[in-house]
């Protein structure tokens, strides 16, 4: 569904049109929906023309392809500017993978307009813009402006903090797991950085060179969280240390998450693991918080986005986390 989105935004884009076509192609390209708030406004006047002069029946966007198409490309659309806005992410759905996705008992009307859903599952919220859509087509006047509906999404999506929150401890579970992986196949887990402003790029802040003062390069880590110089959404920070657990002391990846604007967090977890030695494999142990400036249960509620970006990572030897990870 994801890459059906994109086909539909990418066709739009260039002008063209998916397979089947959609109604009212010509009115859609003169809208120009860019992603703005002046799209949005011209969406509104879409509408407004739509309800006007045409009044197209249920049996005209919901019964006829080219309709169906035409509401799904605004669905994608509208749902993208959010994504886009917010940083959350969002997986399309119909009804039936909706319902395997969604926690057990959660119940979906059987309606037409529940026939594309975007799921953001950290945030535990589930849209059904089409929904929105029909409203504004089949309805005699205008029910909701597109730029109030975008706004009541995203306000959804941080009714339990911002959405920054998320992405940021899914950047900190990838550096986890690379360190992770660096560690496992012997290397030297060296400090790295990883911020919004180059979210695919870590920076290593030690070349492994003899000479190099590791001292140093933690201080000047820290000193870019605590300043953000580079005034970024989020920062992660990344070194090998060590976990006290009730057994034993441990090797760790530890790992400092700082996000900024409003209702920052602050969060440092280490991942202990014991290195194979004396015919012993390699063991992930559980990682354990060593502090949040959050409730305790903010910081669970963060934990399928560090396990997407645990995930994402794939390992360079044929292994993977969870196979490395200790019952």
């Amino acid at each position: 569904m994801n890459e059906i989105a994109k086909s539909f935004l990418d066709a739009y884009a260039s002008g063209g049109e998916i397979e089947g076509g959609w109604k009212f192609a010509k009115a859609l390209q003169q809208a120009q929906l860019d992603y703005s708030d002046k799209g949005l406004h011209r969406l509104d006047q879409l509408f407004a023309a739509m309800r006007e002069r045409v009044k197209p029946s249920r049996e005209d966007m919901q019964g006829a392809l080219q309709g169906r198409n035409f509401c799904a490309l605004i669905a994608y659309h509208v749902i993208e500017i959010i994504r886009r806005r917010s940083g959350a992410h969002i997986e399309w759905h119909d009804r039936a993978s909706a319902i395997q996705a969604l926690p057990a008992g959660v119940q979906l009307p059987n309606e037409a307009f529940a026939r594309l859903i975007a799921l953001a599952p950290d945030q535990g919220v589930a849209f059904m813009p089409l929904d929105w859509i029909e409203a504004e087509i089949f309805s005699d006047s205008q029910q909701s402006r597109a730029a109030d509906y975008v706004t009541s999404l995203i306000q959804q999506l941080e009714r339990n903090g911002p959405v920054v929150w998320w992405t940021g401890m899914q950047a900190l579970g990838r550096t986890a797991s690379w360190q992770m992986m660096m560690a496992a196949d012997g290397g030297a887990v060296l400090p790295l950085m990883l911020r919004s402003t180059e979210p695919m790029s870590w920076r290593a802040l030690m070349s492994g060179l003899p000479g190099e003062n590791p001292e140093e390069a933690l201080q000047y880590g820290v000193d870019c969280l605590e300043k953000n110089p580079h005034d970024t959404s989020w920062q992660v920070l990344a070194y090998d240390g060590y976990a006290d657990l009730e057994e034993a002391r441990f090797d760790a990846v530890i790992v400092i998450l700082y996000t900024y604007g409003r209702s920052p967090l602050q969060l440092k977890l280490a991942f202990p693991y014991r290195p194979a030695q004396a015919g012993q494999t390699f063991q992930i142990l559980s990682p354990t918080l060593r502090g949040t400036n959050v409730e305790d249960e903010q910081v669970l509620m963060l934990g399928n986005a560090m396990q997407r970006g645990i995930q994402s990572v794939k390992w360079a030897f044929g292994t993977t986390w969870d196979q490395l990870r200790k019952a």
